[in-house]
């Protein structure tokens, strides 16, 4: 595998010091996405309300924000619990299960973001995307965009501090 050479993270942190940051902020993200689905499930209706112009609850609308919320809180916990026990204790295997769980979720989470408009093709009468507002759906993919980019940064600096060790 190949990767792009980083001596250092965000060009001022050596690679160790920089995975034990990635892994502090991962750690703080993932288990703070893991408590908004339950404070999710506590004020669903206001949120969706608010933001898809519906007093209705719509299942799909509350699945999908669920799942995806979910997952990648999960990933994001999973994969920076192994890159802290690899920087902890000088672990070559823990570093590299953590960039294999970041691709995995980086490339699940493209797929789908591709995936919910395309399916509104198939499967209109099902479709959530319709049912967000366009300012709202910029935002959303805009910020989608930074995130990935931003753990695919992070991926980077832990391969090149897996090769350090």
């Amino acid at each position: 595998m190949e990767m792009p050479e980083v001596n250092h993270c965000f060009g001022m942190f050596p690679p160790k010091y920089g995975c034990l940051l990635i892994s502090w902020l991962g750690l703080a993200t993932g288990g703070t996405g893991l408590a908004g689905i339950i404070m999710y499930g506590i004020v669903q209706e206001q949120i969706i309300a608010h933001f898809m112009n519906t007093t209705k609850v719509d299942e799909g609308s509350k699945k999908m924000a669920l799942m995806s919320i979910g997952f990648t809180s999960l990933m994001l916990f999973i994969g920076n619990g192994l890159l802290f026990l690899g920087v902890t204790f000088s672990s070559k295997s823990c570093v590299k299960y953590f960039v294999y769980v970041t691709f995995a979720m980086c490339l699940i989470m493209i797929m789908g973001c591709i995936g919910a408009p395309v399916s509104c093709f198939f499967l209109a009468k099902t479709c959530v995307m319709k049912k967000i507002s366009s300012p709202a759906m910029v935002i959303g993919y805009l910020g989608f965009t930074i995130f990935i980019e931003l753990w695919l940064y992070f991926m980077v600096v832990g391969y090149n501090f897996k090769e350090s060790l």
